[in-house]
């Protein structure tokens, strides 16, 4: 039996499930780079606990590729920060690689990524609760990084947690300098400050972002970092750095 055809008999022809697990598997298929060769490893991947023990039609939960994307995020993240920040010591880059992992960072990809539109659970586990959502979209973007690992191999799943991961979320220490030059802006009765994406360079698995940003018509600072958003809090910073000088 196919997978679609096994989504169909769980969930019935007009399943709104069976049309969104296509659209997704169409686009992680995109995000990869290459065609999905076991689609039975990503809907175990989609299928949460608590409708394995609701339907008898699902054999396995994704408890157990959540442990093995668990794993193989951490040393992927790991890697990449251990070889971009050479200059960092052990507590910086703990701190940096505790904000790519973590249920926040998970949770945010998994709805960039459109998973829980495909997530397969009882909605009565979670009680409407925005946290229990959280929790299960984290455990399965683990879970995914593990099925991408199975199906693809190590370098399709690095790649994949660089660009949907590394690359999306802001990890920097601190991440708070675009608010304080807003508010440092409106004090001074400039408006928002606006940011401008300058320049890309590097190769495409180690890119460089430059981004300028301006308050009222004249550009205060550039900024540079390994995704848009580091590079957008960099320029900040040195813009409340001028900002300092001149008032």
């Amino acid at each position: 039996m196919g997978i679609f055809e096994k989504i169909k008999s769980l969930f019935g022809l007009h399943s709104d499930n069976t049309k969104n697990f296509k659209k997704i598997i169409s686009q992680l298929e995109s995000l990869i780079g290459s065609p999905i060769n076991d689609y039975d490893v990503f809907l175990e991947a989609m299928t949460h606990q608590s409708v394995v023990s609701q339907n008898k039609g699902f054999k396995k939960s994704n408890q157990r590729l959540e442990f093995l994307g668990d794993a193989i995020l951490g040393a992927i993240v790991a890697e990449y920060l251990f070889k971009h920040y050479p200059d960092l010591n052990e507590g910086d880059l703990t701190k940096f690689r505790v904000r790519l992992v973590d249920k926040n960072a998970l949770y945010k990809t998994a709805l960039n990524l459109n998973l829980q539109e495909i997530l397969f659970y009882d909605r009565r586990f979670i009680k409407d609760s925005e946290s229990g959502l959280k929790s299960i979209l984290a455990d399965a973007m683990e879970a995914l990084i593990g099925a991408i690992y199975l199906d693809q191999g190590l370098l399709k799943v690095k790649k994949f947690i660089e660009e949907q991961i590394i690359d999306f979320i802001d990890y920097s220490i601190d991440s708070n300098y675009k608010g304080q030059l807003l508010e440092r802006s409106h004090k001074l009765g400039k408006g928002n400050p606006v940011y401008e994406l300058v320049k890309v360079s590097g190769p495409e698995h180690d890119k460089i972002f430059t981004v300028a940003v301006s308050i009222g018509d004249k550009k205060l600072a550039v900024g540079s970092g390994r995704n848009k958003k580091t590079a957008e809090q960099n320029a900040a910073k040195e813009a409340l750095e001028i900002l300092d000088k001149l008032f």
